[in-house]
């Protein structure tokens, strides 16, 4: 039992009435009085609440869980507690569920109202901001007695288990890519436009077909310009490479970006972290890879590609020959789920070695990586261009947003001048690495993190239209 704001409103009461009795005698019989009904009252009504002098008291309220088995990284996720009013009186109160390890849960403590024999549900959302395995324990309900002098609390243990994934339920941008990629796509098929080199179908002529395309037989007996449509060769590698050493350990996209009040200009190098809570800040650079190799993957086995999965960092860690087919997606996606940055430095040599000896065939090597210093810059180009021409390298680089808002931000004293000079002069080495690794041939995509997702399908896309590969 837990005493109520109302059991301490009659206790401040009686502590008045005490210290009046100290010097009005008088006063006393009146305070063992309230006294007396005070203690009484709250007995009685604890032991209504409770139900059960001496065996274990029934629960008033039946509680359940209901969540998915998979939750995706950096979304919100619902879940849902059903309640049950077992008594025959309404009971108002308040229901929790354990906090979950790095997630954010918004949308508790929930209050709730039920009358007699009532059942109804309730909705939470979980955002997780890290992947692996996670655990949701017990729910606690806690409602007020019937005078509401004490509140009984209940926890009922409901163990459910549950995966945080990258986000692979993003929906809406495929369908977009899908638009963007092919006018006339079609739900669950995505196949780009490519060169002559597989015949799809016939359609209507539209602005901006290629004049070689169009199949003047077709178009005599239709009375309508008509024109051939090919798609891009299928069957083709795509291989995606996560570094997962120290420089992908980086945060974005979270709450620390955001902080109220403070011009993100305006912010200093010690104010983006310092203070904040891990459950409050953004996404790794490892979940913005993950969420765009998988999505890409997605893309590619639906275009008919085999796609295969790598993570490294001083070594080869996971590795997934390329495969295709309905379930190639979700063998990458269980395959590299949990992987999280260490604090290793990134072998750059080793990782692409290891990728020519296992994968012989042309394919599309997609590394995803960060650049932090100049000798892991250097073995990074070696590394790619040592793929060439054998195989097509895209490097995908996630550009350092908290370091461009220091560039640009204004200068309030020779600290922050330093502060801008050095923040320039990291963007300036960074860009010079980029020109040097597209002069080499290896194609670059450099993205803000939030962006590389579309940005990497809309490259895959392009590389199939235009077959560089």
């Amino acid at each position: 039992m837990i005493p109520t704001r109302r059991l301490a409103w009659l206790a401040a009461i009686a502590t008045i009435l005490a210290l009046a009795a100290a010097y009005l005698p008088a006063a006393r019989p009146v305070l063992f009085a309230v006294d007396a009904i005070i203690v009484v009252a709250t007995l009685l009504d604890a032991l209504i609440a409770r139900g059960s002098l001496f065996s274990k008291p029934p629960l008033r309220i039946a509680a359940q869980r209901q969540a998915a088995a998979i939750f995706s990284v950096g979304r919100p996720n619902v879940v849902t507690i059903g309640l049950r009013n077992r008594s025959g009186r309404r009971i108002s109160g308040i229901v929790a569920d354990d906090p979950v390890a790095d997630a954010k849960t918004t949308g508790l403590p929930i209050r709730f109202n039920l009358a007699a024999h009532e059942e109804s549900g309730f909705r939470y959302e979980v955002t997780p901001t890290r992947r692996g395995p996670r655990d949701l324990k017990s729910i606690t309900v806690r409602y007020s007695s019937l005078l509401g002098l004490v509140a009984r609390q209940e926890r009922t243990l409901i163990s459910a288990h549950f995966d945080v994934y990258p986000d692979v339920h993003a929906a809406r941008s495929l369908e977009l890519l899908r638009r963007q990629g092919r006018q006339d796509a079609r739900l669950g098929s995505l196949r780009v436009r490519g060169g002559d080199t597989e015949f799809e179908r016939l359609r209507p002529y539209q602005r901006g077909d290629e004049v070689r395309h169009i199949d003047w037989r077709a178009s005599a007996r239709r009375d309508d310009a008509t024109v051939r449509q090919y798609q891009a060769e299928s069957n083709q590698n795509v291989v995606f490479a996560i570094d997962i050493g120290r420089s992908m350990r980086g945060e974005s996209g979270g709450l620390a970006d955001l902080r109220e009040g403070v011009p993100r200009e305006s912010r200093g190098l010690t104010d983006l972290r310092e203070g904040v809570p891990r459950e409050s800040r953004g996404l790794t650079s490892v979940d913005h890879a993950m969420n765009a190799a998988l999505l890409a993957a997605d893309v590619a086995l639906r275009g008919g590609d085999r796609a295969g999965m790598m993570a490294f960092d001083d070594a080869p860690r996971t590795f997934l020959a390329p495969s295709g087919g309905r379930t190639g997606g979700a063998k990458l996606t269980r395959a590299v789920y949990a992987l999280e940055a260490g604090f290793a430095a990134t072998d750059y040599r080793a990782a692409m070695a290891f990728l020519r000896s296992q994968v012989r065939a042309r394919s599309l090597f997609v590394v995803f990586t960060n650049l932090l210093e100049p000798r892991s810059a250097r073995d990074l180009a070696s590394s790619l261009r040592g793929l060439l021409p054998r195989h097509l390298p895209l490097c995908v680089l996630m550009r350092d947003l908290d370091v461009e808002a220091l560039a640009i931000a204004p200068s309030r004293g020779d600290a922050d001048l330093y502060v801008r000079a050095a923040a320039a002069e990291a963007i300036a080495w960074r860009d010079a690495i980029i020109t040097k690794l597209r002069r080499a041939g290896v194609l670059v995509l450099d993205a803000a993190p939030a962006d590389v997702t579309p940005e990497l399908v809309r490259s895959y896309l392009d590389i199939k239209a235009r077959r560089l590969l």
